[in-house]
């Protein structure tokens, strides 16, 4: 399955040929609204690296306003390079500090970057070494069979948790993400994935929906936690 998913959304051999990847993006929801009082990131201009977890976001909250993520620190900056604010952590205690009842805009921007780094190096992640993955029975969700793949994510990697259920469609497509949140306790997450669409040869959802999963299983339709979408993008 994870072979599929790899073909389908442009290869490993072109995956490894690629460095950085600089992306337009929105990211609006009532998670963000809740936990921190700030503008929404409507405007994102990003750029990352492809093998390391690096984002810079311009754009982040106001149009002057630079975020940069790294998996033990996080920045803001203003245009001129100046830095406004700057903190310095390991994942786990950045993690920690996301089960807060409200962010300030450096924890705001700490989450969007793991986030969408996330959203971009997957499938081609799952494929290294140290990822451990097994194959679930097929699901049917709304009437389509999809197949399911269990996955642990290294310590090395900073992602919204440890163990995580990714669904794939019959032609390999990334289609849903399961997993427990890291905002807060006992709640899990369904990120539902769709727009697929090919930049630079490398397939991307440029839609996702953060939803809320119910006792049973089933996702909360509204209101959703998060709205990711991804104008354009480019690989090299």
């Amino acid at each position: 399955m994870l072979e599929s998913a790899l073909r389908a959304s442009g290869g490993m051999d072109l995956w490894r040929l690629t460095r950085r990847f600089t992306l337009h993006a929105s990211i609006t929801g009532a998670l963000c609204s809740a936990k921190c009082d700030s503008a929404p990131l409507k405007e994102l201009a990003v750029e990352g690296n492809t093998h390391n977890q690096v984002i810079d976001f311009t754009g982040f909250v106001s149009a002057d306003l630079r975020a940069l993520y790294r998996p033990d620190s996080v920045a803001l900056e203003a245009p001129d390079g100046q830095r406004l604010a700057w903190r310095s952590a390991t994942p786990e205690e950045f993690r920690a500090g996301l089960k807060s009842a409200t962010w300030d805009q450096l924890q705001l921007a700490y989450y969007c970057g793991y986030l969408i780094w996330n959203h971009l190096a997957t499938p081609f992640i799952l494929a290294d070494p140290d990822f451990e993955t097994k194959e679930l029975p097929r699901t049917r969700k709304r009437g389509e069979s999809l197949r399911r793949l269990r996955v642990v994510f290294p310590a090395r990697v900073v992602t919204h948790a440890t163990v995580q259920t990714f669904y794939f469609d019959r032609e390999g497509l990334l289609r849903r993400l399961d997993y427990p949140a890291a905002h807060a306790d006992s709640t899990q997450i369904a990120q539902m994935f769709s727009g697929h669409q090919r930049f630079s040869g490398i397939l991307v959802p440029t839609l996702c929906r953060l939803l809320t999963i119910r006792a049973d299983g089933v996702p909360i339709a509204k209101p959703p936690l998060l709205d990711v979408e991804i104008f354009d993008a480019t690989f090299g």
